[in-house]
C-alpha cells in the first residue's frame, strides 16, 4: 500500500511543472484557513472539492453544504456527499505582465516597479470555477478522486482537472493533491495567462475523544512544487490544529506557516486563527483570520455550514 501511495504522489509531481500564475490553496475553506492551510490530509467537509477530492470519502456527514465569503470578493458554495461533490468558487488570481503591455484589466493593476522602464506590474484576474468531484476506494485504506471543472476567465472557458489521494492508517492520514492538471490558458495577447499546476502533500493525526475534547486534529502540509503567487515563485509549508469542544458545538483552530520564495522580500512566517460555533444542531457558523508579511497572507473569511 505504501508503494501505491508513493507511486501516485510521484505521478502527480511529474505532471506539476509549468510556467504561469497559480491559484493559492489557501484562498478557499474557512476551516483550512484557520489551520494556516494544513488541510490536504484533513479535508473531510465539502471544501474537499477544492483541497483534496479524495477527502469527501472521509466525511462523517451524508450531506455537507458550505457557503463562504472572504476578503477581496473570494467565495463559493460547495455540496458534498461521501462519493460526490459539487462546487462553485469565485476567486482572484494575480499574474505578472510587462508594464508596457495593454490588457483588459489595466485599471486593476498595482505597480511592482516603475511603469515606463520595463519593470513588471501585477494584474488581478477574476476566475469562476464550477466543479464535480467523484472518487474511488482502493482497498480498505486508500481513496483516489478527481474534480472535473470548468473555469471561466478573460472571456474564455476551459475544462480542467484536479486529482487527489488520501490514505488512512488508524489515527493517521496521508494526503496528496495536484490542481490545474492541464494548465489551462485564458485570454489572448498581452492579457493571456496560464494557470500553473501545483502539487501539495500533507499528514494529519486525528485523536479520539478525550476529556473535554471531542476531537483533536494536528496536521502538517507542504507544497511539492513552487508556483507563482502574486507574480513570484513560492513554496508554502504550514502546521495547524483543530479542537472540537462542548459536544462539537465549538471548534477552535490555529496554525502557522512559512513562505519560501525566489524573492527574499516575500519570505516570512504567517499565522492563523479560526472558530466555528454551532448555534443549532448540525448548523455551524465559522470565521478565520490570517496575518503575514504581505497582502497575500492578510485575509479573513466567514462561512455557514449545514450537515445532515
Amino acid at each position: 500500500m505504501a508503494k501505491t501511495i508513493v507511486s501516485f504522489a510521484c505521478a502527480l509531481i511529474l505532471f506539476a511543472p509549468s510556467l504561469a500564475p497559480a491559484q493559492s490553496y489557501e484562498g478557499v475553506g474557512i476551516r483550512a484557513q484557520g489551520m494556516a492551510g494544513a488541510f490536504v490530509a484533513v479535508a473531510d467537509d465539502a471544501t474537499a472539492t477544492w483541497w483534496n477530492p479524495a477527502g469527501l470519502a472521509t466525511s462523517v456527514s451524508f450531506v455537507d453544504v458550505i457557503v463562504e465569503a472572504g476578503r477581496g470578493g473570494n467565495g463559493g458554495v460547495a455540496l458534498g456527499f461521501p462519493s460526490l461533490g459539487l462546487s462553485y468558487y469565485r476567486l482572484h488570481v494575480s499574474q505578472i505582465q510587462p508594464s508596457g503591455s495593454i490588457g483588459p484589466n489595466d485599471s486593476s493593476r498595482q505597480d511592482l516597479g516603475a511603469v515606463g522602464i520595463g519593470l513588471p506590474v501585477a494584474d488581478s484576474v477574476e476566475l469562476d470555477q464550477v466543479g464535480a468531484t467523484v472518487g474511488q476506494s482502493i482497498g480498505g485504506h486508500l481513496v483516489v478522486a478527481s474534480t472535473l471543472k470548468l473555469t471561466h476567465a478573460r472571456s474564455d472557458t476551459r475544462a480542467d482537472l484536479d486529482l487527489g489521494a488520501m490514505a488512512a492508517f488508524g489515527p493517521m492520514r496521508l494526503g496528496v493533491t495536484v490542481r490545474d492538471l492541464t494548465s489551462p490558458t485564458f485570454g489572448t495577447g498581452a492579457g493571456a495567462f496560464e494557470l500553473q499546476r501545483r502539487a501539495r502533500a500533507g499528514v494529519a493525526v486525528i485523536a479520539p475523544p478525550r476529556g473535554r475534547i471531542d476531537r483533536l486534529t494536528v496536521a502538517f502540509d507542504a507544497d511539492l512544487t513552487k508556483a507563482p503567487i502574486g507574480g513570484r515563485d513560492e513554496r508554502h509549508i504550514a502546521a495547524g490544529a483543530e479542537a472540537w469542544l462542548l459536544g462539537r458545538r465549538l471548534a477552535v483552530r490555529g496554525g502557522a506557516g512559512a513562505v519560501v520564495s525566489d524573492d527574499p522580500a516575500r519570505e516570512g512566517a504567517f499565522g492563523a486563527f479560526g472558530l466555528s460555533v454551532s448555534p443549532v444542531q448540525r448548523v455551524y457558523v465559522g470565521g478565520a483570520v490570517t496575518r503575514g508579511p504581505d497582502a497575500e497572507r492578510n485575509r479573513w473569511g466567514i462561512d455557514l455550514r449545514v450537515t445532515f
